[in-house]
């Protein structure tokens, strides 16, 4: 596929304040002011919004209608038409600013070695990070989105675990639970990994490479995959052998989506 319409496509979406995550949150009471009581069968989860001066906006994960619907935010599918409605008028531009190729090469001699071309137009195209699945797109410093909203960017991770990203690449997004999207620096079309340390025998002498859950081909279908709204969480498991014979590991997607991280 054409990298100059993937990274268009890749744009459009993570541009889109309805769609650039896998959930998009809306003032409850904005909800049922304009579609009534009914709309919360559709929402997944509340999170409690923190009064202005009062600290960061995500606190706490709610899975009932408490507090007050004024101080609640609801949780809808990417792209739910409320939240397109909702999200009309607001500017579709890059939720962080897209870094500098200083910067960028700043990054790269840290890591040891150049990234692919693709995910390279990604940080100083679109946006640098702040979009995508899970917890989305891990930034880059000095400016990048970090995962959980304080916690590391993706160089930082890179380095905390050299045992890990020796093996696996660079990690591009924060799954939850403490696993990662990692992609191969090496292997021809980057493919990447969903990694899950529960797997990993650590310090066992075995391989991070047995954390892994599933493989995205490449870099370029992994990232059309979340423009289509395909889950590659769904994907089909790496086969893994226990002391009863293959079995396959994995985690539900839609179990996954429930999980209040």
């Amino acid at each position: 596929m054409s990298h100059d319409d993937l990274i268009q496509r890749i744009r459009q979406r993570a541009w889109d304040p309805a769609r650039r995550h896998d959930t998009v949150y809306l003032p409850l009471n904005w909800l049922k002011r304009e579609y009534g009581d009914d709309i919360t069968s559709r929402i997944h989860h509340y999170r409690l919004r923190q009064p202005p001066g009062e600290g960061a906006n995500l606190t706490r994960l709610y899975w009932g209608s408490d507090p007050q619907d004024h101080l609640m935010d609801a949780a809808l599918d990417s792209g739910a038409p409320e939240a397109v409605r909702y999200f009309s008028d607001a500017p579709h531009e890059p939720p962080y600013r897209p870094i500098s190729h200083a910067d960028l090469l700043a990054c790269e001699k840290r890591i040891g070695h150049e990234l692919p071309e693709l995910l390279r137009r990604v940080y100083t195209e679109v946006s640098n990070g702040g979009f995508g699945p899970s917890y989305d797109l891990l930034g880059l410093p000095p400016d990048g989105h970090r995962a959980y909203e304080g916690g590391p960017d993706a160089l930082e991770t890179y380095e905390k675990d050299p045992e890990v990203s020796n093996v696996l690449g660079f990690p591009l997004v924060s799954a939850g639970c403490a696993m990662h999207w990692y992609m191969s620096l090496i292997e021809p079309g980057n493919p990447v990994y969903l990694w899950d340390p529960n797997l990993w025998d650590y310090p066992e002498e075995q391989s991070p490479e047995a954390g892994i859950v599933t493989i995205a081909p490449s870099l370029a279908e992994w990232f059309d995959g979340w423009v289509n709204g395909y889950n590659w969480f769904d994907h089909p498991p790496v086969p893994r052998n226990d002391t009863e014979g293959d079995v396959s590991v994995w985690l539900d997607g839609d179990a996954l989506d429930q999980m209040p991280y």
